[in-house]
């Protein structure tokens, strides 16, 4: 069982571009920009959530907030606990969409989504340093295109993260972080869409 659900993902048919691989490779560099701090939880979480109310593949610049509505509305409903920053993991989706100068948050946890949103931009060919937000993200670079072309099929969040694994990056959290989550879901909840 993995989080997040396929359900939870509103755009039909599945996108190669904004669903489960895209979503489990950002969840991955959440886990490694985040490894040991104070942050790991709650930009894990909000790399879960961050592309779950696309319309469409396109610009789509509302799906941020759509995202971030859910995340307040519907998430709490689908575990038995919800995380603890929930507000800031919604607010991270809400701003995740914008330029920086256009956010009107100012919070690690955003900035943070964006890097780690950034890396996985391997997979659209256009993946810039120069938008990334925090040095230590610089040296990541090469090992994001590393992982888009080696899970570029894949969009089952356990392949990709033993990909990673076999890449060398430092992710032993992420299967652990998914069992909790995963006996967290409330019961009925496995299959519902959350809308």
């Amino acid at each position: 069982m993995s989080i997040p659900r396929r359900s939870w993902f509103r755009m039909q048919p599945p996108s190669d571009l904004h669903g489960l691989g895209h979503t489990a490779r950002v969840m991955t560099w959440a886990c490694v920009l985040t490894r040991g701090t104070q942050w790991f939880d709650t930009v894990v979480w909000a790399a879960v959530c961050h592309d779950l109310r696309r319309e469409d593949d396109g610009l789509d610049p509302r799906h941020g907030f759509r995202a971030g509505s859910w995340v307040r509305k519907k998430l709490p409903g689908l575990l038995r606990q919800p995380p603890a920053d929930l507000e800031l993991i919604a607010r991270a989706c809400d701003w995740h969409v914008c330029r920086d100068r256009d956010a009107e948050w100012d919070h690690p946890t955003l900035w943070l989504l964006k890097d780690a949103d950034g890396l996985d931009r391997a997979r659209l060919y256009d993946l810039d340093p120069s938008f990334l937000r925090h040095p230590e993200t610089l040296q990541w670079v090469d090992w994001a295109k590393a992982l888009y072309q080696t899970t570029a099929d894949l969009d089952d969040p356990l392949l990709i993260w033993s990909v990673a694994a076999d890449l060398g990056l430092p992710v032993a959290e992420l299967p652990e972080w998914m069992e909790r989550q995963a006996q967290n879901l409330a019961s009925g909840a496995c299959e519902r869409s959350g809308e």
